[in-house]
C-alpha cells in the first residue's frame, strides 16, 4: 500500500505529497492569477455588455413609467380641481337663481295677499256699513215706538196710582 501511495503521489506531480492546500500553494499563484484575470474580465464583459444595460433599461423604463404616472396624476388632480370649482360655481348660481325665484314668489304672493286683503277689507267695510245701517234703522224704529210705549206706560201707572182713567 505504501507503494501505491507513493505511486499516486508521483503520478500527480507530488503536489499533494507536500501537504499544502492548492489555493494556498505559492507555486500555483501565477496560474491562479491568470485564471482569476480571465474570469474577472469575462464577468466584467458580460456584466457591462449584457446584464447592466438590461438593468439600466429596466430602471429607465420604470422611471419613465413612474414619471408618466405622476404627470397623469397631476393632470387628473388639476382637472378634478377645475371640475370642483365649476361645480361649486354652478351650485352657487343655482342657489342664487333659486333664492331669486323664492323672493319673486314671495313678492308675488305678498302682492296677491295684499290685493285679496284689500278686497276682503272692502267687502267687510260694505257689510259693516250695511249692518250699521240696519242697526240704525232698527234703533230708529225702536225709539219711535218708545215714546208711544212710554205714554201708555205712564198712563197705566197714573191710572193705577190715581185710580182714574184718562
Amino acid at each position: 500500500m505504501a507503494a501505491e501511495a507513493a505511486h499516486g503521489a508521483a503520478a500527480h506531480g507530488g503536489e499533494q505529497a507536500a501537504g499544502a492546500f492548492p489555493p494556498f500553494d505559492v507555486s500555483l499563484f501565477p496560474h491562479q492569477l491568470i485564471w482569476f484575470a480571465i474570469a474577472f474580465l469575462t464577468l466584467y464583459y458580460l456584466m457591462s455588455r449584457v446584464a447592466l444595460p438590461r438593468v439600466a433599461e429596466v430602471v429607465d423604463t420604470r422611471a419613465k413609467t413612474v414619471q408618466g404616472d405622476l404627470d397623469t396624476a397631476a393632470a387628473t388632480s388639476a382637472a378634478a380641481e377645475t371640475a370642483k370649482a365649476d361645480a361649486e360655481r354652478a351650485t352657487a348660481q343655482a342657489r342664487a337663481g333659486a333664492r331669486k325665484i323664492v323672493d319673486d314668489m314671495r313678492a308675488e304672493m305678498a302682492a296677491a295677499l295684499a290685493g285679496d286683503r284689500a278686497k276682503a277689507d272692502e267687502a267687510l267695510a260694505v257689510q259693516a256699513a250695511a249692518a250699521e245701517k240696519r242697526i240704525q234703522d232698527q234703533r230708529t224704529q225702536a225709539l219711535s215706538g218708545v215714546g208711544a210705549i212710554a205714554d201708555d206706560l205712564a198712563r197705566d201707572i197714573v191710572a193705577k196710582l190715581g185710580g182714574s182713567k184718562a
